[in-house]
């Protein structure tokens, strides 16, 4: 996969380029945007100001969270709009089964892919190469684990650089990681393969004690990957996996644009069709916040 998101503008602390990989091992588009840093205290440094570190995703696309009018294999449950979407936000599916503490398995339906996408997200949190390449593999297609396990290798040595690790060893107190996934977007490329945008806020905490909190929006394409022994339905066996994706897909998803980083409850947030996730739902079984 070619990831066109991993240049982008320093914050005024001058240390947070290429934000963009940190989040998830591998994306088509993505933004984020730091909202401030905090001390040891936890009060907010007003002084570092606001930065944006904005890749390819341009602007929002106005439809993102509808699906396409072809028909789908899978069910089809999530809201058409935000607008649907009950009022405590949409509640995810959990994994039917559990692969080296992470959960696996989930449901035949357009919400399980999204709730892949979460589930991917909460368990690249660490700084350990090990977990983060057991995560790539349990999460991607075999045919395009090699390309996730390089990119998210490249995710956690760029976490210990930017939060003063040492690229290799043991990860010193206070210096962790968190990212909370907040809302979602979805639409239908084709039959069983779908592009999830996810939001998510995000602290990175250095070994002095420095968090700086903000927010994330990354791009992923998952498709189902169907038991060949499964019944013709697809129902009784397979799971949704992330993709690398044909060049093809990833140009028109760039060119069509995602949605940005933008705070949930704002205008824009509304204009780009975030719909905000239950944050009771789901069953992460790596606990967002907790460092390698």
């Amino acid at each position: 996969m070619s990831s066109r998101s991993t240049s982008t503008t320093p914050t005024p602390s001058g240390n947070l380029a290429r934000i963009a990989v940190l989040v998830v091992i591998a994306v088509v588009a993505a933004t984020a945007v730091w909202l401030g840093t905090r001390g040891d205290d936890g009060a907010a440094d007003r002084d570092g100001g606001t930065g944006i570190a904005a890749g390819t995703s341009g602007e929002s696309a106005g439809d993102s969270s509808g699906r396409s009018t072809g028909g789908s294999g899978s069910e089809q449950l999530a809201p058409e709009s935000a607008a649907a979407a009950p009022v405590g936000g949409i509640t995810l599916p959990t994994g039917s089964t559990q692969t080296d503490g992470y959960a696996a398995g989930f449901p035949y339906t357009d919400l399980g892919a999204v709730a892949l996408q979460v589930e991917l997200a909460r368990a690249q949190v660490g700084f350990d190469y090990d977990q983060a390449a057991t995560v790539a593999q349990l999460y991607s297609d075999p045919a395009d684990q090699a390309v996730f396990e390089q990119r998210s290798h490249d995710a956690v040595a760029l976490r210990r650089q930017q939060a003063g690790v040492p690229a290799e060893g043991q990860v010193p107190a206070p210096a962790s990681y968190a990212v909370t996934p907040v809302a979602y977007t979805l639409e239908e490329l084709d039959t069983d393969y779908y592009v999830v945008n996810l939001l998510s806020y995000v602290t990175l905490t250095d070994v002095d004690g420095e968090a700086r909190d903000g927010l994330y929006a990354g791009t992923q394409l998952v498709r189902w990957m169907a038991d060949p022994d499964a019944d013709s339905d697809n129902s009784s066996g397979g799971d949704w996996k992330v993709v690398e994706g044909s060049t093809a897909d990833l140009e028109n998803l760039i060119a069509q644009g995602q949605p940005q980083a933008v705070a949930p409850e704002t205008n824009d947030f509304e204009d780009a069709n975030w719909i905000m996730i239950d944050p009771t739902s789901g069953n992460s079984s790596a606990e967002a916040g907790e460092s390698s």
